[in-house]
């Protein structure tokens, strides 16, 4: 039984993660128009991802963010696209069938 299980389970690669420099004023980052705080994370809703902001230096901030990974399916399960949301709940994923126990 578990191997059936294995083979069902569709193959998610890590988060990817990029970097953007921004200008650091009154201890914030600032990043598409708004101030965020070092260490606190905001949303790009539209396009699912996460950016948080680190201290680079005096003038400078460096924004991390972290995107959807990469999903692969394989028959019987089926790709769930990416939409619009908070990351990482909006990320594509794989919907696999629930095996059922005969007896």
């Amino acid at each position: 039984i578990i191997t059936a299980v294995t083979l069902f389970l569709p193959d998610v690669s890590q988060q990817a993660i990029q970097y953007e420099y921004a200008p650091f004023k009154n201890g914030m980052c600032q990043f598409n128009g708004d101030s965020v705080n070092v260490h606190q994370s905001v949303n790009d809703i539209k396009n699912c991802m996460r950016w948080t902001c680190n201290r680079k230096n005096s003038t400078h901030g460096l924004m991390r963010g972290a995107s959807c990974g990469v999903v692969r399916i394989a028959p019987p399960c089926k790709y769930i696209p990416m939409r619009p949301g908070v990351f990482p709940d909006c990320c594509p994923k794989g919907e696999c069938p629930k095996n059922r126990v005969n007896g």
